[in-house]
């Protein structure tokens, strides 16, 4: 059989409610409106990144054949893994002059969201193993982010290989080039020909 409530039973636990913080039940009131559920605006989603290689480079033939592929290939292999979420292609390509055995370029690019263009293009550049020179920052022409240069008078003497790198949010991409002289002034004109 219930015990009935006694009126010190009531008084004690509404004294334990109000210690433990609650409160008895208000008067009904006219409801508060329901908050309104908060939008966020979906992110803007870039386009896939294109890259294409020309059949001419800068004036240079582009060249197919496996041996003149390895070290583009590696390139490419090795600028994937600073990107994430692929957006796009990555390529490897070779190129060189017909008449003039001492001017090549090899190309390595890939596609995809870059988290931090300055510090991406810092690893890129960082614990090479070739002797290099004159390292500076360099203009990566029209499609943007951060470029830099430096150059290799010991790597393949007499030719001197100039090495151009870039980082964007969108990209990275490594260009080599042999010649007989520093030709970092084409590092621009080369990453526009890569993504017209």
């Amino acid at each position: 059989m219930r015990s009935p409530v006694t009126p010190l039973l009531v008084a004690l636990l509404g004294g334990a409610l109000a210690l433990a913080g609650c409160s008895t039940p208000a008067e009904p009131s006219a409801a508060a409106p329901a908050p309104s559920p908060s939008v966020k605006p979906s992110p803007s989603v870039a386009p896939a990144l294109r890259f294409v290689l020309p059949k001419k480079l800068v004036g240079q033939s582009r060249i197919t054949d496996k041996r003149s592929l390895e070290q583009p290939k590696s390139g490419e292999a090795f600028l994937k893994r600073f990107v994430f979420e692929p957006k796009g292609n990555s390529v490897a390509g070779a190129y060189e002059q017909a008449n003039d055995p001492a001017e090549a370029i090899q190309v390595s690019a890939a596609a995809g969201s870059v988290a931090s263009p300055e510090q991406t293009l810092q690893l890129i550049t960082a614990n090479e193993q070739i002797k290099v020179e004159d390292i500076r920052p360099a203009d990566p022409g029209v499609p943007g982010g951060v470029g830099k240069c430096r150059v290799s008078y010991e790597y393949a003497k007499p030719a001197v290989l100039t090495m151009c790198d870039w980082a964007d949010p969108g990209s990275v991409g490594s260009v080599w080039i042999w010649s007989l002289k520093d030709r970092r002034a084409k590092f621009a004109d080369i990453r526009a020909q890569l993504q017209p």
